[in-house]
Parts: structure tokens; C-alpha cells; sequence
């Protein structure tokens, strides 16, 4: 059944068994309910997590354009060692090893990946989710990584000299799509 009606609050309007849209209920907030703060000249002060660590950003750029760089097999393995945890390097070369058994009709050279975006967000005081994009040939790809802050030993200063440790930014997880 179909029904044409008229109301106080506009002009005639077609509906389906004799309701309108203008007839359902809405609700409006109370505004007893929701108190107004009064605004201030001053921004909201940003929370610890929220402040971008420069020097890792510039490390999730340069590891993720490395582990990219190692899988089109353009820079070897053994420059991973010094940004990834070891089962990263596994990973890595697991994945080298599978992209290069790969069968290409002969003459077709693999296209390489190229970065093109990279975001972080903080998950706690020293580790970073890093979420980036990259183009291989004519599709994009994502991939996902983690970072943290983690204590390293490094070569003595001296030869025989004692060895140190310092907290660097370490690659702990790559997924890539």
C-alpha cells in the first residue's frame, strides 16, 4: 500500500504503509549530559608516544629499504646482520632463496621494489609499528614491520679492548604481502 501524507514540518512526502521518514523518532542529546569544557588558548599537551623519534624514523626508512634491497638480491644478506635480529636474517633469506627459484621466461629481467611510504606508530616507550607500502613493477605492496630499541654489543673501540653496549634500534618483525 502506498500512501502520500502531510504534515506540519513540510510538504507532502510518499511513503509505505502510512509512515514517513519524518516520522521516526530521533534522538537528541541532552545537553545536561555532555558538560562543555571552556576552551583555551593552549593546545592539548601530546603524550609521550606521540613524539616522533627522529632517529627512528630514519632507521624504519633505512632497514625497510634494506630488507627490500636484500630480496631483489641487489645488496647481500650479511647487511642485515647489523639492523635485524637473527631469525629476521632467517626470514630474509628463506624469502630471497624462494624469489630467486622462481621460473621467468627467459629474457624478462624481475622488476625491483621501490619504497614508496612509511608510517609509525609508537607502541610503547623504545618499539615502533612501522606499516609501508612499496611498488614492484606495476602493483604496490604492503609491508609490515616492527622495531624496537634493544641493547647491542659493539667491537671495541681498541683492538682487545673491552666490548660495550648500547641501546640501537633493532628490526624484530617483517610480514610482508
Amino acid at each position: 500500500m502506498h500512501t502520500t501524507t502531510t504534515d506540519d514540518r513540510g510538504p507532502a512526502t510518499s511513503a509505505t504503509c502510512g509512515l514517513t521518514f519524518r516520522d521516526i523518532p530521533r534522538c537528541v542529546p541532552d545537553p545536561s549530559d555532555h558538560p562543555t569544557r571552556p576552551r583555551t588558548g593552549s593546545p592539548v599537551p601530546r603524550r609521550a608516544a606521540d613524539a616522533v623519534d627522529p632517529a627512528a624514523r630514519a632507521f624504519a626508512v633505512s632497514a625497510v629499504t634494506m630488507v627490500l634491497e636484500v630480496l631483489d638480491r641487489r645488496r647481500p644478506l650479511a647487511h642485515l646482520t647489523g639492523v635485524a635480529v637473527g631469525h629476521i636474517v632467517d626470514q630474509v633469506a628463506v624469502l630471497t632463496a624462494a624469489r630467486a627459484a622462481q621460473t621467468r621466461p627467459p629474457g624478462t629481467v624481475p622488476s625491483t621494489a621501490s619504497l614508496s611510504r612509511v608510517h609509525l606508530q609508537w607502541s610503547g616507550p623504545d618499539a615502533a609499528e612501522i606499516t609501508a607500502s612499496y611498488a614492484r613493477g606495476p602493483r604496490v605492496h604492503a609491508l609490515a614491520a616492527r622495531i624496537q630499541r634493544m641493547p647491542v654489543r659493539v667491537r671495541p673501540e681498541t683492538p682487545g679492548g673491552p666490548r660495550r653496549i648500547r641501546m640501537q634500534w633493532m628490526l624484530v618483525n617483517v610480514t610482508t604481502v
